[in-house]
């Protein structure tokens, strides 16, 4: 199995060495998945302000159709997207975001009550967020990269109550996907962890 790292859990076989040059071009087949890859949520967040007495609606995010995918994604030049083989996130990208961005909420035990579509919660404030960048980039220095835009929005009146861009970028050990998703994660843990104190300090 390929070594667990923090905030990481990997499922299925072994997952083979996967380097650029074996990645899989924009829209084309690939082998049978070899291994699947989700993120977590933190655990614990420092410096949070605030409370929130509100029940609150994380919304699916919204993204382009090249990272609405439960592929991995490599830009290996500026104008290039390409997905790694065999390999994938353990569902579409914006759900797992989603859910580690809801459980992400929930872990702070400052919010009365976090819920996702479907769930039956009587919603004050929903969470909606658009996913603009979310992948290893090999152009100049082997980095990862995630962009999130996020909205609070009154589901009473639906105005929005505030808006921000959240970006992180992680240096990676090099371009196979053990790097890069380890990359991704701690970069997508820097931006959710940015997004929850943002929320926890602007809703009451």
């Amino acid at each position: 199995m390929p070594a667990r790292r923090p905030g990481l859990r990997v499922f299925l076989a072994p997952l083979l060495a996967a380097g650029l040059s074996a990645c899989a071009a924009l829209g084309g087949g690939g082998p049978s998945v070899e291994a699947i890859y989700t993120l977590d949520a933190p655990r614990e967040i420092s410096d949070l302000r605030g409370r929130v007495n509100s029940q609150l609606l994380v919304a699916t995010p919204v993204a382009l159709d090249a990272l609405d995918t439960n592929m991995i994604a490599v830009r290996p030049t500026p104008s290039t997207l390409s997905y790694y083989p065999s390999v994938q996130w353990a569902d579409r990208l914006p759900v797992v975001f989603q859910a580690v961005l809801a459980e992400a909420l929930q872990n702070t035990n400052r919010v009365r009550a976090v819920g996702l579509p479907g769930q039956s919660l009587l919603i004050n404030y929903q969470i909606v967020t658009e996913i603009r960048a979310f992948q290893a980039e090999t152009t100049g220095s082997d980095r990862a990269a995630v962009t999130v835009s996020a909205k609070i929005l009154d589901d009473r009146n639906g105005r929005v109550v505030a808006s921000r861009i959240f970006t992180a970028e992680q240096p990676t050990s090099g371009d196979s996907v053990q790097a890069a998703v380890g990359g991704l994660d701690r970069a997508n843990q820097q931006v959710v962890s940015d997004m929850v104190r943002w929320i926890v300090a602007t809703v009451r």
